[in-house]
This record gives structure tokens, sequence and C-alpha cells, in this order.
């Protein structure tokens, strides 16, 4: 009889081996921060358990150093001397803090709904106009593509692959205007080919521009991000 897997949720978080309370915090707080950039995370509340008995709930706003000491800030409901109904920020020291629970982590494997909703049709027209915006950066002709013929068809893939394609056709043209990568770019790259796997990459080889992003929202490229891969790939 077969066995189904049991899933990790802190493989959602997309940060490796992640373990500890203060693993946790850590990759909680870099979320945040790239949320902040752009990238549109569902991120999950924490309860953070104290050493006087004490719980506090929220998002993790940022981890680390701070005047106080290390810590951790919580942006937090307004409570009880709240003034209005607005959030409240919270600072913890690292010292106090015994345990937390993350709840629900798996919300990270679904982007933000103000990420808008993509279809296979919506790629397919969408893909077309990317490469005439390369082709027109290059000054010659630049061919794009998926990975495979059953990259679409797969669900999960829809909303990775726009993003990257999004994020390509803004930063690819960038780059093509950048003195000395531009050159390297229209020399070397003839094709882009974009797919979705376990982790973000770029592979430069025999003309063809490989590009992949994960199928884990919080492992999505930013601009910045796309565009050091693609350089490191040069030459």
């Amino acid at each position: 009889m077969s066995t189904t897997q049991a899933v990790d949720p802190l493989e959602s978080l997309a940060r490796g081996h992640v373990r500890s309370v203060w693993e946790v915090l850590e990759a909680m707080s870099i979320l945040m921060r790239r949320r902040n950039e752009g990238l549109p995370l569902n991120l999950p509340q924490v309860t953070l358990f104290l050493r006087s008995g004490r719980e506090v709930t929220g998002l993790i706003r940022e981890y680390g150093e701070f005047r106080q000491g290390r810590g951790v800030l919580l942006i937090t409901s307004g409570g009880y001397g709240s003034r209005g109904e607005g959030l409240d920020v919270t600072f913890v020291p690292d010292g106090v803090i015994e345990a937390l629970t993350l709840h629900d982590a798996t919300v990270l494997d679904t982007p933000a709904k103000s990420m808008p909703e993509s279809s296979p049709m919506h790629l397919r027209r969408h893909l077309p106009a990317m490469a005439d915006r390369l082709s027109s950066a290059w000054g010659t002709k630049v061919t794009a593509e998926f990975g495979t013929a059953a990259e679409l068809e797969q669900e999960a893939h829809i909303q990775p692959l726009a993003w990257l394609v999004e994020r390509t056709g803004e930063v690819l043209p960038k780059l093509a205007a950048t003195p000395d990568v531009g050159d390297v770019l229209r020399e070397r790259v003839r094709r882009v080919r974009l797919m979705v796997r376990d982790t973000f990459g770029a592979r430069l080889s025999d003309g063809t521009l490989d590009l992949t992003t994960s199928r884990r929202p919080a492992a999505w490229p930013l601009e910045p991000e796309l565009a050091r891969a693609v350089m490191d790939t040069l030459p």
C-alpha cells in the first residue's frame, strides 16, 4: 500500500533547513522585507511564548539588533489601551522568548491577491509580446518559449510563470541597455526559455538563456535578483 509523504510546512518558507525558533524568526523577517520590496506574499502569523507565561501574536516585521538589544518587532492588532483601531508594533527582546508557533505556514504557497490572476491563454499571448520587446532591445530577433509543452498544463505553474514573464520582460531590456553587459547579451543570447522548477536559477548555453523560478512564491526572484543571476551567467 502506498503512503503519502508528509508535508513539512517549514518548507513553505523556502529558506532551506529551518528548525530553531531563531531561524524561523530570521526567515520570517527576510520574507517580510521581500514582501515590502514587491514580492506578492501571504505571511503567516506567529505566536511567541514568553518566559513570563504571556503570549504575543502578530506578523514578524523585523528580527535583529535594535537600540534596546536583539529582538523581534511584531505587528499586532490594537488591543486594550490601543489608540484607535489601527495596528500596534510590539518589541520582544530575544532573551524572553521560549518558543513560537508559526500559524498555517502553507499560506506562503499561494501568492497574495495583489497579484492578478493569470491563465494559460494569457501567458500564451504575453510570451510573444515579451519576445518582441527583447528583440527590440537586442536589435535582432530573440525568441522566447516555455520549458516544455506541459509547462502550462500544471495549474501550480501558472502564477510562477506569470511572475517570471513579467520580471524577465522588465529586467532583460534594462540589461541590454547597459554598457558592456548589453553587448554580451546581444552576442550570446538568441533564445530565452522560462520554466518552473524547485529553485530559482539562470543558465546560458548554446545561445539559450534558461530562467527558472520556484513553485513557492517565497523564492520567486525580485528584479535585482534576476538581473544578478543573468549577469552571473555571462562570460
